[in-house]
């Protein structure tokens, strides 16, 4: 296992790993509308934006990157495992070289969107439930998500 800061040769990779885990992983907690909604806030027009602008790891296993997660500010975003090392500790090692990197002087907590599927990974590494809050879908559903934190150490 290695773990590495974001290049864009790995672009193409971390978009993988992003998508296969919405495909895989949302279906089972949100309508279909919503795992597009997912897929789309996760284009590649956005990641191109903001992946060189932000503080973005890759894991790797075997050479292959099964993970990534960005830190911009104190937000923990675009977090993804792969589904397949979901459940391994690659998850909490990922988010404590995160973690890691926050300024604790300048922030006094951390904060993220938790998915419905990630809310026990996050409570199981500190987080705290903050806010319940959803995106109305033009179908008539709604996206759900928890706003989480945890205080900067």
């Amino acid at each position: 296992m290695e773990i590495k800061t974001y290049s864009k040769e790995y672009f193409n990779s971390i978009y993988n790993v992003i998508h296969k885990t919405i495909e895989e992983i949302y279906p089972k907690y949100y309508p279909r509308e919503a795992v597009d909604f997912f897929h789309n806030h996760h284009s590649k027009e956005n990641m191109e934006k903001q992946l060189p602008n932000e503080y973005t790891l890759v894991i790797f296993e075997n050479d292959i990157i099964i993970g990534t997660g960005t830190l911009a500010g104190n937000e923990i975003k675009r977090f993804f495992i792969l589904p397949e090392y979901q459940g391994k500790g690659y998850g909490k090692i990922l988010l404590e070289e995160l973690e890691k990197n926050i300024n604790c002087e300048k922030y006094d907590k951390l904060i993220l969107d938790a998915s419905l599927g990630a809310v026990k990974f996050y409570e199981r590494n500190g987080y705290i439930y903050k806010q319940y809050k959803t995106i109305d879908l033009p179908d008539g559903n709604f996206l759900c998500y928890l706003e989480m934190e945890k205080a900067c150490q």
